[in-house]
């Protein structure tokens, strides 16, 4: 999952509480490289003000774990962009079974939708920008890509 901010933050708790993740193979990895802010707290509901400071995916994995403890959740302090690829390798990318994408930026969205793309992954594209918000299944060669598309 791409982001931990407002829609990452409830994607998580629905994933602890459907249990998403949670076998002996389950893994999710949730990347972020944003920090708390007390302007936050009214719209990322894992959050609380003894969060503020504290990094968005650490912080949502912890308490998602405390929803299933069962989850077995990653948590990357790292935007996923051209200069992690040291980190978000071909591998991991192939690796993947799907994506959620939760983010607020449309380079974000566009980068993460090439990504899937190139990868043939499954990528659930949402986001808000703005008072704008947007949701789309990208199924790679089958349907449209959030690049495809305009805004």
């Amino acid at each position: 999952m791409i982001g931990a901010g407002a829609l990452g933050c409830e994607y998580l708790k629905q994933f602890a509480l459907m249990g998403v993740a949670s076998s002996a193979n389950g893994k999710l990895t949730v990347t972020d490289d944003d920090s708390i802010e007390i302007s936050n707290l009214n719209r990322q509901f894992l959050f609380r003000k003894k969060h503020v400071g504290s990094s968005k995916a650490a912080t949502a994995c912890s308490v998602a774990k405390t929803i299933n403890p069962s989850l077995n959740v990653e948590a990357k302090i790292m935007r996923a962009d051209p200069k992690s690829e040291n980190v978000f390798t071909d591998q991991f990318w192939d690796d993947l079974d799907c994506v959620f994408g939760a983010v607020d930026n449309i380079h974000a969205r566009q980068y993460v939708d090439s990504k899937c793309v190139l990868h043939k992954k499954y990528l659930f594209e949402s986001g808000t920008l703005g008072t704008k918000g947007n949701s789309q299944m990208v199924v790679p060669y089958k349907t449209q890509s959030y690049n495809d598309s305009q805004d």
